[in-house]
């Protein structure tokens, strides 16, 4: 198990104490079936928005979400469930390919209960409300494509972020958090350019294992679950990264002072901690979008960081080449990149 994976399997464990005992079976039942533990984690909190948002609505008198029993779930209809999916569109403000999943997600779990749970031969729920409801797909890839454009970094604008992130920073008044960037620039830098150059996602970048980077010849090797099954997945990235990995390897001792048997490659240090651990999601996550705000570029995230590399790459390579370095299967996964590609050009 990835070290991810072990970080999303404790957090998993934590927020599923505050699940309806149907949804603890339900993951028990897929972690049995060998889903990994970031992909349960990412159903239990499609599940806890969910619930938090129809507790209130269904069931007022009922204290915690946890006491959802599964005899309620039967008072879920699909006008909820109508109700739900605008929620999502309209307070959220949630990408079609976010919202499917949260909805698939409420399908797999209302499925599993209506077939698997039964009283006396008949199912005590009832019906999965979720079954027959469809939600419209974006009209063609184009729009899906253009729901991103506005939101990665182009190729003009990525020289300027990184130089941003090494000499336009400053943390005004406030001494600490100015310590804070000059200890983690290097590092924070070479992430950046990392993302940028690869097209790796940030839990690749936390598994990072210092015999899984080769500075010399460029590429890296991450691993990736298809269909319960772990494959390894060998990723080139660009001169500048390999300039800044080399340049982060420089300080990583001196500045995190890991200990001998620490492998992680990227490696944080929290304050009042003596030695330095591997980066967590949150960090990454956070770090991005502490630049992307003072550059000015408030929607970047780290997917989007991801989602520039793609364009960049798409307007270069064929769909082969695209699969292998994004380590994806299939070439749907690919196409906004293609057409948004073609949309800049």
């Amino acid at each position: 198990m990835k070290v991810q994976e072990r970080r999303d399997l404790e957090v998993l464990l934590v927020l599923l104490k505050e699940m309806p005992l149907p949804v603890k079976v339900f993951i028990e039942h897929k972690l049995d079936d060998m889903l990994s533990p970031s992909s349960g984690l990412e159903y239990v909190r499609d599940f806890r928005i969910f619930f938090n948002w129809i507790t209130p609505k269904l069931w007022p008198h009922v204290e915690s979400t946890c006491d959802l029993t599964l005899e309620k779930f039967n008072d879920i209809n699909q006008e909820h469930v109508q109700h739900f999916v605008q929620h999502l569109t309209s307070s959220r403000n949630l990408q079609y390919s976010s919202m499917l999943r949260k909805f698939n997600s409420l399908r797999s779990l209302f499925g599993f209960l209506h077939q698997e749970f039964d009283n006396s031969g008949f199912p005590v729920l009832r019906r999965n409300v979720f079954a027959t409801f469809t939600m419209e797909r974006p009209k063609n890839h184009v729009e899906i494509a253009r729901q991103i454009q506005n939101k990665i970094l182009h190729v003009n604008e990525i020289p300027s972020f990184v130089k941003f992130i090494q000499e336009g920073v400053t943390e005004q008044n406030n001494v600490q958090a100015q310590w804070f960037h000059n200890l983690n620039r290097d590092r924070d830098v070479s992430i950046i350019t990392l993302l940028l150059e690869s097209g790796i996602i940030v839990s690749d970048i936390v598994n990072l294992d210092m015999g899984d980077i080769d500075l010399k010849d460029g590429y890296l090797i991450v691993t990736r679950q298809h269909a319960k099954v772990q494959m390894s997945h060998r990723i080139m990235f660009g001169e500048n990264a390999k300039h800044y990995l080399h340049e982060y390897l420089k300080i990583r001792t001196k500045n995190y002072a890991p200990q001998e048997s620490e492998q992680a490659f990227f490696l944080a240090k929290p304050n009042g901690e003596t030695h330095g651990k591997r980066i967590s999601k949150r960090t990454i996550q956070a770090m991005v979008k502490k630049y992307a705000v003072k550059f000015g570029a408030s929607e970047l995230t780290v997917r989007q960081l991801t989602h520039s590399f793609g364009v960049q790459y798409a307007g270069t390579n064929n769909v082969r080449n695209m699969k292998q370095q994004l380590a994806q299967r299939n070439i749907e996964s690919l196409e906004k990149y293609l057409i948004l590609s073609s949309l800049i050009d």
